[in-house]
């Protein structure tokens, strides 16, 4: 469970008014250091979805609280809520952003957001930034909402940066944005076609790279971005000075997860273990599976990728230390227009499942544990957010928090 915490009021109160003051205040901890926090898409810089300390419904699932949500994201995959200090945001049509334990609204922004949100701090507030994108750029908001001000909400958003041009795939209209990546006091965008490094206290673009990428991986002080055409490329996280390329294993790099000792890069044939020195480790690369766009989840040397079998296809996990396949799951990821990121804790796999909800898969074998599937919703839940007991998802319909059975 979630604790709320009881200082939210005078920090929401607090951060407005060093806002106005210029005061400048940091936080002692990063949010993405907090391990009862799922404070971005795919859980931290690294991008390895996966939740060491958390313990949310393995054997069976009820739910412990469900809230009316509009997300807009076509027929495909919802964004990913983020969770922390107590709260969920969860993006569709506005920003709704529910008390953890309870489902309670805190708050909502009824604008529209394009992408997944993450929680920064910010060095001249006492409370974090919201990175999102939306339509008129990269924007950071107020992570406690402000203050409420006769029913509005006073000093909600700090900035916004220029217009994004996304790259991104679409489907029934809808673009698929990357999320954007908190590491420390910086916001990380693909956006404009490039990558941006973004302050989260001022919005200030502190510096951008020509690189085509989905959503980055950063590790040891380094942002590692795949390019198409060139392979996986490194830039400092500071300066944005390029340190690292590798044309290994292919130059058809299409993601990367960073792990404790080694990229590992989805292709488009499959995955390879990239060390930090730019060797090749390992390949993956069955004959009869493919695959395209997609977050691959990483824990405990395993990797968990979704891929496009001759008929089907499956949830595939591939031990990383040689690059065998450990085994197949027929818990069909949802894979258009790209792959669900899984997400991993307590022994077990959380993935949206295509026309199923979302499933539980037994990390060891691959067997489905659970489905949760509300009234047969004809289409995915999102990735799902591990914090504490519970597994944090966004349906069709509404944000579900749910726990063991």
């Amino acid at each position: 469970m979630v604790p709320a915490l009881s200082r939210r009021r005078l920090l929401a109160a607090a951060g407005t008014l060093a806002a106005t003051a210029g005061a400048g205040t940091a936080l002692a901890r990063s949010a993405d250091a907090d391990a009862g926090a799922w404070p971005m898409a795919q859980h931290d810089p690294g991008g390895r979805s996966h939740a060491p300390d958390a313990n949310p419904p393995r054997d069976g699932v009820a739910v412990r609280w469900k809230r009316s949500v509009e997300p807009d994201r076509g027929f495909a995959y919802g964004a990913s809520p983020a969770v922390a200090d107590g709260r969920v945001y969860a993006v569709g049509d506005d920003l709704l952003v529910l008390d953890a334990e309870t489902g309670a609204v805190e708050f909502r922004v009824e604008r529209e957001y394009r992408s997944a949100a993450a929680i920064a701090p910010a060095r001249a507030y006492t409370s974090p930034t919201l990175g999102v994108v939306g339509d008129d750029g990269t924007v950071g908001l107020h992570a406690n909402g402000g203050v409420d001000l006769f029913g509005r909400q006073a000093g909600l958003e700090r900035w916004t940066t220029a217009a994004t041009d996304s790259a991104g795939p679409l489907l029934g209209g809808v673009e698929i944005e990357s999320p954007p990546v908190a590491a420390g006091r910086t916001l990380l965008f693909s956006a404009d076609r490039g990558l941006l490094a973004v302050d989260a206290s001022s919005g200030r673009v502190r510096w951008r790279a020509a690189v085509d990428t989905p959503r980055p991986a950063v590790h040891d002080g380094t942002v590692y971005a795949t390019d198409f055409g060139e392979g996986v490329v490194g830039y400092d996280l500071v300066t944005g000075d390029r340190t690292f390329e590798s044309s290994q294993p292919t130059q058809a790099a299409l993601g990367v997860t960073a792990g404790p000792s080694q990229l590992v890069v989805a292709t488009d044939s499959g995955l390879a273990g990239l060390g930090y020195g730019g060797t090749t480790r390992w390949r993956f690369r069955p004959d009869d599976l493919s695959r395209d766009r997609g977050a691959v989840a990483l824990a405990d040397g395993v990797a968990y990728a979704g891929f496009r079998g001759e008929e089907d296809d499956w949830l595939v996990a591939v031990d990383t230390a040689d690059g065998s396949e450990v085994w197949r799951s027929p818990a069909v990821p949802e894979s258009t227009p790209q792959f669900a990121p899984p997400a991993v804790a307590n022994d077990t796999v959380y993935v949206p499942a295509e026309d199923e909800g979302v499933v539980a898969v037994d990390a060891a074998d691959g067997s489905v544990r659970w489905r949760f599937d509300p009234d047969g919703a004809p289409f995915p839940f999102s990735p799902a957010a591990l914090v504490g007991d519970c597994c944090y998802v966004v349906g069709p319909n509404h944000v579900y928090a749910l726990e063991e059975a």
